[in-house]
């Protein structure tokens, strides 16, 4: 028996003597009511006693979830006087919790609430804990899944415990139970009420267990209307977001137009605006195939890949500041890295190989070691000159493991599994995760994984250099020394019987040894010559795994259709579930059976009816936005936005030395620019990737964007400059009406209106100069919210 055993167990023969039971009171267990009373009083929260440090000298697990660990601290830590076994009543727990004792909480229930007496009676009865009591096998709620016939209705809420003894138990009360979307349902004392038309999700939570039910709340149609009894469905998406919009009663808007279609997609897949051309043949072509013909030049399109690779620079960390140094070769380096994604895409490699290729990276790819000191100096001597495209010849990625400064295992672990399986770890790095299965055990074994991998000058790089070293010496005695090159390659795993494997982390309650395992997966063997990310990828993409496919399908989705079928796309957890599984199930298969095609999922979203539905909602689906009843009004990405810019200007941006010569802003690598465009890139929200997360990436429209379109120098200069589209425009149509919808096709892709027209003639009678007329009309298009997002 150990001294902590020893001591629990001398508390609990002391409680069970000092107090007795009454027949009157049932038996209150110490592991399902109180530990799930200190989650739903707010006790256990992050906020108070369950954040790391705890509060107030008293600190509780997050949520509940280590009974033993709170039994302790309740009972014996503070000299035992957080619970008075003689007198109740003047239990520290209860004064403290009902505001007769100062408490930095506050008051957290009231003296004669049912709280208070379940709290006193496990105090009279002994305050008495017996260990697994409460181990829970399943959460279950009743009803599974919410569906209203109607707004307005109300639905009661029964949570069941099922234990490791088979016993049940109603933990209605005990449960915390909260509504994702307040403004679809209200919950109120275990009742879920009806709102408004549309769907969102109850999450049930209880001790760090959470169950998730669907709420569907259908729309109420005008007398005399109704769900249409068929909609043209062009492919398996149409059928699976209809099959759930008839279930809301939410008929969806009309398919857009031509010219709402060609914008939209040109911008979604190559970041930039139909030329007036494009848009006039476009809307000339009359074959019935002119859209599906559309999508495959579009996505044939050099920039199609440009703007992928920097969606995956975000996804894979790209960041400039990180990189090796020198300094001035930094943005090249991340260059390198967005070359190498982009030559991918172009050549759309199957996914899983792609992601091998990063995962599975080393810097010498087969080389020898005398080879890959002699590609160092060749390539080292480029950048020192200037971009090095050669860079994306190579086959594996190793700039996503190549960083000037030590990166801790866990920082890895969590960048893969943010990247590459849409799974959030942050939270489990201290506590057990708030909303998901993750716990620090889990955390810390996929860490692990990453123990082999090192950047720095290896055993073989060393002795080769060495080598080399001696036999110039020999030729020339002053001759310099071969310069020790890093690269990123296995070390070899080295056993501690006591620490388990060198560089790994220790299980964080125990500290014995913890063997690498992927997530809610098998262990993994991490053997000398063996690389373990090998293991880890056969695991990835193995049909079974319940992320790679569908977080990549859902990344895809979420790019093209302005939210995740999971939302956020990078935060698959069991409290967070997709908006429609069928669909994002079959999604996953498609891309599994095509093995793992990237562009065959980009084929099917765009050629969908739901894709191409129109932005013009209805009364009846316009507060819709997880649904794709129409198509969402959304910000574009900061580099898109100044590539538009630059396309409607006709004076596209200069990057410096920053980027090569003449690169559109979704051809940067770089995350840090010297150029005034750095500017317009933070208030349109590129991130920095410093994290692991999506969410770094802001998407949100802000004021400071209103007043870039306003008055930015920069922007300014472009509607002023002498040899922007206007010169060209004004040259070629001399007649103003043309003039207008030339300018109207380069700006918004559409024509003007009646009224825009006549708007336009009567500021134009006024002004003495048609230059600047049409120069200050050029700005008001420039600033229209039609402008500025995609829609």
């Amino acid at each position: 028996m150990t001294g902590n055993q020893a001591i629990i167990t001398g508390i609990v023969v002391f409680a069970l003597s000092a107090g007795q039971v009454s027949a009157a009171d049932k038996p209150v267990d110490f592991e399902r009511q109180i530990m799930g009373l200190l989650g739903k009083t707010g006790c256990a929260m992050g906020s108070c006693h369950g954040s790391f440090q705890g509060k107030g000298n008293f600190r509780l697990s997050l949520f509940g979830y280590e009974p033993e660990r709170d039994f302790m601290a309740i009972v014996r830590d503070s000299q035992g006087r957080r619970i008075d076994l003689q007198n109740p009543d003047q239990s520290l727990l209860l004064l403290k919790a009902t505001g007769q004792t100062e408490h930095g909480g506050g008051k957290r229930f009231d003296r004669n609430s049912w709280q208070y007496k379940m709290f006193r009676d496990w105090i009279s009865q002994g305050g008495k804990w017996e260990k697994g009591s409460g181990n829970l096998t399943k959460l279950s709620v009743n009803p599974q899944e919410i569906a209203f016939r109607k707004a307005g209705e109300t639905v009661p809420v029964k949570v069941i415990g099922t234990f490791a003894n088979g016993q049940s138990e109603d933990l209605t009360t005990l449960a915390e139970i909260r509504i994702n979307d307040d403004t679809v349902a209200a919950l109120k004392s275990a009742q879920v009420s009806g709102l408004r038309a549309g769907d969102t999700t109850l999450v049930v939570s209880y001790r760090g267990h959470v169950t998730p039910v669907n709420v569907l709340v259908p729309a109420t149609l005008a007398r005399g209307e109704a769900f249409p009894a068929r909609l043209s469905e062009a492919n398996f998406v149409d059928t699976h977001v209809f099959t759930k919009l008839r279930r809301l009663n939410m008929p969806p808007s009309p398919v857009s137009d031509d010219i709402e279609f060609l914008r939209r997609v040109t911008i979604d897949t190559i970041g930039t605006l139909p030329t007036p051309d494009e848009i006039k043949a476009f809307i000339a072509d009359k074959k019935a195939d002119k859209r599906s013909r559309k999508i495959e030049e579009l996505l044939g399109h050099p920039l199609h890949a440009a703007l992928w690779a920097t969606k995956f620079s975000d996804i894979t960390g790209n960041n400039t500041d990180s990189l090796e140094n020198p300094q001035q070769t930094k943005s090249r380096r991340s260059q390198m890295w967005h070359d190498w994604l982009r030559k991918r895409f172009a050549e759309n490699v199957p996914y899983d190989q792609m992601v091998h290729d990063i995962l599975c990276a080393t810097s010498r790819d087969g080389k020898s070691p005398e080879e890959f000191i002699n590609y160092v100096k060749v390539m080292d001597d480029k950048l020192k000159d200037g971009f090095v495209p050669e860079y994306a010849q190579k086959k594996t990625l190793d700039q996503f493991w190549r960083r000037q400064g030590q990166v801790g295992i866990e920082i890895w672990g969590e960048k893969t599994a943010a990247a590459f399986l849409g799974v959030r770890l942050e939270c489990a790095q201290c506590h057990k995760h708030p909303f998901d299965r993750w716990t620090q055990v889990d955390y810390r074994a996929w860490a692990n994984v990453f123990s082999q991998v090192v950047t720095g000058v290896s055993p073989d790089i060393k002795k080769a250099a060495d080598a080399l070293n001696a036999e110039r010496k020999g030729e020339k005695p002053n001759n310099n020394n071969v310069i020790l090159v890093r690269e990123v390659y296995l070390g070899r795993p080295i056993v501690n019987p006591r620490r388990g494997l060198a560089g790994t982390l220790p299980h964080p309650d125990t500290g014995a040894p913890l063997a690498p395992q992927t997530l809610g997966g098998p262990e993994v063997d991490v053997a000398a010559g063996k690389d373990a990310r090998e293991s880890v990828f056969t695991w990835m993409r193995d049909k079974s795994n319940p992320f790679f496919s569908r977080s990549l399908v859902n990344r895809i989705w979420g790019h093209y259709m302005g939210v995740g079928i999971v939302e956020p796309v990078d935060d698959f957890s069991v409290g967070n579930p997709p908006s429609n599984p069928e669909l994002l199930n079959a999604l996953a298969e498609e891309f599994q059976k095509s093995n793992f095609d990237f562009r065959r999922i980009e084929r099917i979203i765009l050629n969908s009816n739901t894709y191409q539905l129109s932005s013009k909602s209805t009364s009846i689906n316009k507060l819709d936005e997880r649904n794709h009843s129409h198509s969402l009004i959304r910000p574009m990405m900061a580099e898109v936005v100044v590539d538009v810019l630059g396309a409607a200007t006709g004076v596209p941006e200069n990057f410096g030395a920053d980027a090569p010569k003449g690169s559109r802003a979704i051809e940067v690598g770089s995350s840090r620019l010297n150029s005034a465009v750095s500017f317009a890139f933070r208030i349109f929200g590129r991130p920095p990737r410093t994290t692991a997360c999506d969410c770094e990436r802001s998407m949100e429209p802000a004021l400071p964007q209103k007043l870039y379109l306003m008055a930015d120098p920069g922007l300014q200069s472009k509607i002023a400059d002498q040899n922007n589209r206007l010169k060209d425009l004004l040259k070629k149509h001399s007649d103003d009406k043309a003039a207008l919808e030339e300018l109207f096709l380069a700006t918004l892709s559409r024509f003007p209106t009646a009224d825009e027209f006549k708007a336009f003639e009567g500021f134009r009678a006024k002004a003495t100069d048609r230059r600047s007329a049409f120069s200050d009309t050029l700005w008001a298009l420039l600033n229209t919210t039609e402008f500025i997002f995609n829609h």
